[in-house]
């Protein structure tokens, strides 16, 4: 594990009650790795059911903590803030739901500057839950 529940909102920009992750576990130049495990009092569930667009800000948010990572060991000082582009492809396989354990598994597909394009993929259970491409742009 890289960074600790305690310590994920020092390479994110979400606060609670917004964060969707808990733990970064890998993240290197080709992609990033993160659990969260949802909790009773998530703003996104609905009838224990969590919302597709959570599972979609997870991936994200996997995004923010592997690139914010990344570029603080690089140049030593803030991460990087960064902007969804486009949120393409996205297919629903499952619903996530009270208690689950969400595994992202984030993998950088191609990056020209600033831009990278990635795909998300999210899992419970070692099922696929969602998955979808986004372009992600550094500031």
């Amino acid at each position: 594990m890289l960074i600790n529940k305690e310590n994920i909102t020092s390479i994110i920009p979400q606060r609670a009650p917004f964060v969707m992750i808990d733990h970064l576990l890998a993240a290197d130049e080709t992609g990033f790795r993160t659990e969260f495990k949802i909790a009773s009092d998530n703003l996104f569930l609905e009838n224990t059911v969590l919302s597709e667009s959570a599972l979609i800000e997870n991936i994200a948010q996997t995004c923010a903590a592997g690139f914010g990572y990344l570029n603080s060991l690089e140049e030593g000082g803030e991460p990087k803030l960064g902007f969804i582009g486009a949120v393409t492809q996205v297919q629903v396989e499952q619903a996530a739901k009270e208690n689950d354990l969400i595994e992202t598994s984030v993998q950088v597909l191609s990056t020209f500057d600033t831009i990278h394009l990635v795909e998300g993929t999210a899992r419970s259970n070692g099922k696929v839950l969602l998955t979808c491409q986004m372009k992600i742009v550094l500031a």
